[in-house]
């Protein structure tokens, strides 16, 4: 769509509202690649606080919009994430030490508020710490990123969780844990039906939440566009293409409907649930990279088959997008943090040291990784992009980190670490992530029930959920 003229269509009280603004165009200027950016801390001072496998599915099939799929070292051309299909000119490069604009940031649908006072119940900042209502804030909870699905509503991904189902898992987890859950539009805010968004399925979760005094992340969309749009985001996407329409539903699931452009969907879904009491913060998008799909790939398998052609343009578009993206939560949310829901795995655009340019953007609160290294590496990774270089990017800049995806594969099949296992490789792993600068864990994935005997669910009555549980903190 063109800049400058937005359009937002809604169903309200059985009545069709289509609403057209007119914007004015507005530049950002790009941060050089490489330079040194200050970070900016939110909810608190700026001093440092010292003192996936989808349910049935099996497990080589890994799961929609997560997963071990990243590269290890910087040197692979091929870092299996995620994937792309167009890179822009080579024109986009920025020479160090020089900022320019490239492409002109969308426009804001609201003006600038003033500095937000303290609220009670919020998720804040303080150095690379974070705080609840002020005080140091460390947390334990899981990803259910199907607890939004209601298949008399919405397409839904994954397993549909019924109201008792959803009440048992809020109330099995201690107070004041994070849940990580797709809001994608593509199939959990869209009418399967109507083809129009409807806000049913969410408003449930975040009820449901708010009901036990639990806190969400809800993720807007995702890298390889599972459930959501079914596109792959490529660095064209990052630079400005997420004003785009892409509604592609599937004719027979009514699978990746979207009618609102990803960056009408943030304005529309931040607006709606700013005020939630169990909002923690929101993610922008799963496991961000701008790596190119070939061709031949294209749409559905460029995981794993994706290149990246050109790092600096790379990591250019993605911090273009999380600048603009972020602003604009910032802009109608100040109160809640924005995490990036990067893998950390040194994937296209975030390799090495440009994982940290990256996520110095003002855009990015607290930044994320993803650990599906080996169950019994509490500490995985390499000297490029392993834990322990994340953990010391994010002292660097002053942030907060937390583990957004930490998953390991259990069960009662053969030749597989059995769940009592798996409690103590996650508890040697949150002992030791915790230790390192990690504000928290999210493990993945909570189900509603056990569905293959060797995954990486975890159902009702699993033993790691007690863990969680009971842990100190």
């Amino acid at each position: 769509m063109a800049f400058g003229l937005s359009g937002l269509t809604a169903v309200l009280g059985g009545a069709t509202i289509v609403v057209v603004v007119l914007y004015p165009v507005i530049g950002l200027p790009r941060p050089a690649h490489g330079a040194v950016v200050a970070s900016t801390s939110r909810h608190g001072n700026s001093s440092r606080a010292d003192g996936k496998v989808i349910g049935g599915d099996s497990p080589s099939a890994l799961r929609a919009g997560g997963g071990p799929t990243g590269a290890s070292t910087p040197t692979s051309s091929t870092p299996p994430g995620s994937t792309s299909s167009k890179v822009p000119s080579s024109s986009t490069n920025v020479p160090s030490g020089v900022q320019r604009a490239t492409t002109a940031v969308p426009t804001t649908t609201s003006t600038t508020p003033a500095a937000p006072s303290p609220s009670t119940g919020i998720i804040g900042v303080n150095g690379d710490h974070l705080t609840l209502d002020g005080q140091p804030y460390e947390f334990t909870g899981v990803n259910a990123y199907e607890i939004a699905t209601d298949w008399g509503t919405n397409a839904g991904c994954g397993a549909d969780v019924t109201d008792a189902q959803l009440d048992q898992f809020f109330a099995s987890l201690r107070p004041n844990s994070l849940v990580r859950f797709w809001a994608f539009q593509g199939t959990m805010a869209t009418n399967a039906t109507t083809g129009q968004i409807d806000w049913g399925p969410l408003d449930r979760v975040f009820a449901t939440a708010a009901a036990y005094g639990q806190r969400l992340v809800p993720v807007l969309t995702d890298q390889g566009g599972s459930c959501d749009g079914g596109h792959w985001q490529d660095p064209s996407w990052y630079n400005g293409g997420f004003e785009q329409v892409e509604d592609d539903p599937s004719p027979t699931t009514g699978v990746n409907q979207t009618p609102l452009s990803y960056w009408d969907y943030v304005q529309a879904i931040v607006n709606r649930y700013k005020d939630s009491p169990a909002l923690g913060m929101w993610e922008p998008i799963s496991e961000a990279e701008a790596s190119t799909c070939p061709s031949q790939y294209e749409p559905s398998d460029c995981s794993g088959n994706q290149t990246c052609p050109d790092e600096t343009v790379a990591a250019q578009a993605l911090r273009y997008f999380f600048d603009a993206v972020g602003r604009e939560i910032h802009t109608l949310d100040p109160e809640h943090l924005v995490e990036s829901g990067l893998l950390g795995g040194g994937q296209c655009g975030t390799q090495g040291t440009d994982y940290q340019y990256v996520s110095a953007s003002p855009g990015v609160d607290v930044l994320s990784y993803h650990d599906y290294y080996p169950a019994n590496q509490p500490m995985g990774g390499d000297q490029w992009n392993g834990l322990a270089v994340r953990f010391s990017q994010a002292e660097s800049l002053d942030k907060p980190i937390i583990g957004g995806e930490v998953g390991i594969i259990a069960g009662s099949g053969n030749g597989c670490l059995t769940d009592s296992g798996r409690v103590s490789d996650v508890q040697a792993k949150l002992q030791a992530q915790l230790s390192a600068g990690s504000s928290g864990l999210l493990l993945w994935n909570w189900v509603p029930g056990i569905t293959q005997p060797c995954s990486y669910d975890i159902a009702p009555g699993d033993p790691v959920l007690s863990l969680l549980a009971s842990v100190a903190l």
